[in-house]
């Protein structure tokens, strides 16, 4: 491309390149939400008997590990926050890519009409 060192195929080719990891992303965002673990409610008092009672999960009903069940929960919804943000800025990137290609193809294009107009009169 004339004046711009930027080959225009080459930033299209990464823009799909983003939006393949944007949908990876994606992937990764919909795996992670599908691990979530129930936990018990937080207590609000001695007299408070859901609290007592055993939540079934991946840790198991009986093992007495509320806390390491709602740790896991909290640092999932954190890994699933950070992913939605991976897959939101990598997704706009891409689009950012190609609208960058567009202008420089519209300036192009610009610039080979000035020439020819110019050549011709």
């Amino acid at each position: 491309m004339i004046g711009f060192e930027t080959d225009l195929q080459d930033l299209r080719d990464a823009s799909g390149h983003l939006g393949a990891a944007a949908d990876a992303a994606a992937q990764a965002h919909t795996g992670v939400r599908k691990l979530d673990v129930p936990t018990p409610p937080e207590s609000s008092g001695i007299f408070d008997i859901g609290a007592m009672l055993p939540v079934y999960n991946v840790f198991g009903r009986s093992l007495g590990m509320p806390a390491v069940s709602q740790a896991f929960e909290k640092h999932r919804e954190q890994i699933l926050d950070l992913i939605g943000q991976l897959q939101q800025s990598t997704r706009d990137t891409s689009h950012a890519l190609l609208t960058v290609a567009d202008m420089y193809a519209r300036a192009e294009a610009d610039a080979q009409a000035s020439l020819h107009r110019a050549a011709q009169g």
